[in-house]
């Protein structure tokens, strides 16, 4: 984690985000803490420009309409022709057609390097299905099936798939030769970093067999479901981290979900803390507000290195 800490310091990567309206502050605000820099343009007319001198682009389809919609097109084939990397976040993607269809539509066009849905989001963009509980996750699964289904869009769009939730899962795909050695890798993520990475192997629909890195995060708190805006953050997270580290994508990703279940956990016991010094009828209690802050504030300080991930 350390590594990809001070990648981002050194580089201070400039991150194009065209996110959802609800969060944007929020989302400029996480990856300042990270050590990023954002920048937050959205008009259609200044796209290439503005991608074009950037590191790192972060979609999020979160308040979709037809003019951010061509925005995010245009930034997209700028991100591709200059090998920047591309962030999707699938907010909502199974609520409307109006989502899928242009989901569908860049995922055909360009390459990304990352997607990110909760289960029921992955879920949708796999099987073009509705969402029903809009925004929120409304499917179940076993840890076996969410790997299996992270693996399966892995192999389908030729990226890095995460699936959050109270776990989250990361799959590669690792067919190609002279990767990492696994083994190794995966003994140091469990032991440094709370993740579990295995190697693993995943027959497609037509019974070939592929192999896949594949992480699981635990972490995090509860309170981070109170509070709107935790998933778009995590993705301007997720897009700085891979944008100061484009030799390790997938280890910037998983650094990424680590930081920001730590940071869950931090900004928790900051608000107990806080509670007991402050336990009067003079004060309001802290709640989902409070949250929200001191989970930026956290997140600043480890990447600061004032807390260690484990």
């Amino acid at each position: 984690m350390d590594n990809f800490i001070e990648k981002l310091k050194l580089r201070s990567p400039l991150i194009h985000n065209i996110t959802n309206m609800v969060t944007i502050n929020d989302v400029a605000n996480i990856e300042l803490a990270c050590g990023a820099r954002p920048i937050m343009a959205m008009a259609p007319q200044e796209m290439d420009e503005v991608t074009g001198i950037c590191d790192g682009l972060n979609l999020n389809i979160g308040t979709p309409s037809e003019e951010r919609f061509e925005a995010m097109r245009i930034a997209a084939r700028m991100a591709a022709k200059r090998n920047i990397p591309i962030v999707l976040d699938l907010v909502g993607v199974g609520v409307s057609r109006f989502r899928m269809d242009f989901v569908m539509s860049l995922l055909d066009e360009v390459h990304v390097d990352v997607i990110k849905g909760n289960l029921s989001e992955i879920k949708a963009v796999m099987e073009h299905s509705r969402c029903d509980g809009g925004v929120e996750v409304t499917d179940t699964a076993a840890e076996s099936d969410a790997k299996a289904l992270a693996c399966r869009a892995a192999l389908r769009y030729g990226c890095i798939c995460v699936i959050t939730g109270e776990t989250d899962y990361v799959a590669q795909l690792c067919d190609e030769a002279g990767g990492y050695d696994y083994n190794e890798r995966g003994a140091m993520n469990t032991d440094m970093m709370g993740i579990n990475v295995m190697n693993v192997v995943v027959p497609d629909a037509d019974g070939c067999s592929h192999n896949y890195r594949v992480g699981s995060i635990t972490g995090g708190h509860p309170m981070m479901k109170r509070v709107t805006g935790t998933g778009c953050m995590l993705s301007g997270l997720i897009c700085s981290f891979v944008a100061a580290a484009c030799d390790d994508k997938y280890g910037a990703v998983t650094a990424a979900l680590s930081c920001m279940k730590r940071a869950g956990e931090l900004a928790a016991a900051s608000m107990t803390e806080c509670d007991m010094r402050t336990n009067s009828c003079h004060f309001v209690k802290l709640g989902n507000a409070s949250y929200r802050d001191r989970l930026i504030d956290a997140v600043y300080h480890i990447c600061d290195g004032d807390y260690a991930l484990m």
